[in-house]
C-alpha cells in the first residue's frame, strides 16, 4: 500500500512542478545577466584590461554553459538522487541515441 502512496505522490509532485514536461533545460545566461556583470565590474578598481579580461572570461562561460550545464527540476533531481538505476537508464539511452534498430521497449 505504501508503495501506491509513494507512486500517487510522486505522480501529483511532478504535475504540480512548475517545470511540468520541462525536466531538463539549458542553462540560460542573458544579455541582461552579461550587462549586470559589467555594471557590477565598473564598481571595482581592477585596471581596465583585467576589466577586460574578465568580460571575455564571462562571455566565454556564458556560451560554455548554454551547451554544457543543465538545470533540472526538484522532482526529477531527487528521482534520480532515489534511484541510481534511473540514471543509469537514462545514460544508456543516451549513448544509443539514434541508433538503428533499436527498439524503444528496451527502455522501459
Amino acid at each position: 500500500m505504501g508503495d501506491i502512496l509513494d507512486e500517487v505522490t510522486a505522480l501529483i509532485r511532478c504535475k504540480e512542478c512548475p517545470w511540468y514536461k520541462n525536466c531538463l533545460i539549458p542553462v540560460q545566461v542573458s544579455t541582461e545577466d552579461i550587462v549586470q556583470f559589467r555594471i557590477a565590474m565598473q564598481g571595482t578598481n581592477l585596471p581596465e584590461q583585467a576589466k577586460s579580461e574578465l568580460d571575455q572570461v564571462m562571455e566565454s562561460m556564458a556560451s560554455m554553459s548554454q551547451e554544457m550545464i543543465l538545470q533540472s527540476c526538484p522532482v526529477f533531481t531527487q528521482r534520480l538522487k532515489d534511484d541510481p538505476k534511473l540514471a543509469q537508464r537514462i545514460k544508456k539511452i543516451m549513448q544509443n541515441w539514434g541508433k538503428e534498430g533499436e527498439p524503444d521497449e528496451q527502455y522501459p
